[in-house]
């Protein structure tokens, strides 16, 4: 029964579609988030864009042979998938920069700490098995501080529940005997880290 939970829990907080979250949770709290319905639209066509693409590039890889399972248990066979999200996320920040409509410099800063996030948990993934559940839940909760540091947003009720959030995919991930607790503790600090520093400083390249 808790290895059931563990593995909903695992699901449920997939890091491919917490970037979708992640965004809406800034559309719905954030007050200084002001785009029109044509740039939220196409924003929002690129993140399912980049929960599809690599899902079902991962599931054809699966049926080829290249990998194991869509969980990505061995170190070893996360380097490509790795590197399809990457790809996806450094086009559709090349769309958004380049092509895109007017947003503001927040958005273009969120999707650039996705890529950075990816490319040094990548680098570490070379060592040492770090947990890309917690990468992305760090993720959400860089996102919410940095939020609170530019606007003074009041959002420490959600702050409470993405740390609860985080802790139940940590306990799932560590469970399923996915990780063990410093890789999802790693991870979780690299999401944090490079998403406040990002977005704070409206880094956008």
């Amino acid at each position: 029964m808790i290895i059931r939970f563990a593995k909903i829990l695992s699901l449920i907080f997939h890091p491919l579609w917490m970037p979708m979250i992640i965004y809406f949770l800034v559309r719905w709290l954030d007050p200084y988030y002001i785009a029109p319905t044509q740039a939220d639209n196409f924003v929002i066509l690129l993140l399912v864009i980049n929960i599809i693409a690599p899902a079902v590039s991962m599931l054809i890889m699966i049926k080829y042979g290249m990998l194991s399972s869509i969980e990505l248990r061995d170190r070893k066979e996360r380097f490509g998938p790795y590197l399809l999200v990457i790809f996806y996320y450094i086009l559709s920040y090349a769309m958004l920069r380049w092509k895109g409509p007017i947003l503001p410099p927040e958005v273009f800063s969120f999707f650039l700490s996705v890529i950075l996030s990816l490319v040094v948990s990548l680098a570490i993934n070379t060592y040492w098995k770090i947990s890309v559940h917690l990468l992305a839940q760090g993720g959400v909760f860089g996102t919410l501080l940095a939020l609170n540091y530019l606007h003074k947003s009041d959002i420490n009720v959600f702050l409470m529940l993405s740390a609860l959030s985080a802790g139940l995919t940590a306990f799932s991930r560590v469970k399923l005997e996915a990780h063990t607790h410093g890789q999802a503790y790693a991870g979780f600090c690299l999401g944090v880290l490079m998403n406040y520093i990002v977005i704070s400083f409206k880094l956008m390249v």
